[in-house]
């Protein structure tokens, strides 16, 4: 699959990390593109018709003429399919880092907290942001497994 990723805005907090991956329409226009993914995944996955799929790879249909529905849910296939490539089969371990980093973000506010409420904050604040941003949260687990 191809990424659409632009590195440089990965350093900010003040977006979503799904623009991190273009548009929507990007992310349509790229799964369709990506010949690796068969039509029958696309279909099965996004509940639209595969005749349909076939017909925006073609062509034949644009796909920047379909409904915002449709390109919605194929750009969700493509972020899905981003991120279990990223993840791989080890989405148990993922989720458990998770949880392991928000307490230890958690743990590390509550001490601070003990002197100083304001780092408190900033603390808890950083955590919120990290585990809301699904790219940022890769890239740790990452580093995390690296260390091992």
């Amino acid at each position: 699959m191809s990424v659409l990723i632009n590195n440089q805005n990965s350093q900010e907090s003040n977006h979503s990390w799904r623009d991190d991956l273009g548009s929507d329409m990007d992310k349509a226009k790229a799964l369709l593109a990506d010949t690796e993914i068969s039509g029958t995944f696309i279909a099965n996955t996004t509940g639209i018709n595969r005749m349909n799929i076939s017909n925006y790879r073609t062509g034949k249909t644009d796909v920047e003429k379909a409904k915002w529905e449709i390109v919605a849910k194929l750009a969700r296939t493509y972020e899905a399919n981003w991120i279990q490539e990223q993840i791989g089969d080890e989405m148990t371990e993922f989720v458990n880092f998770i949880k392991k980093f928000s307490r230890a973000v958690s743990k590390s506010a509550n001490y601070v907290a003990k002197t100083d409420d304001k780092m408190a904050d900033t603390i808890e604040l950083l955590g919120n942001m990290t585990t809301s941003d699904i790219i940022q949260l890769i890239e740790l687990y990452k580093n995390y497994i690296d260390e091992d």
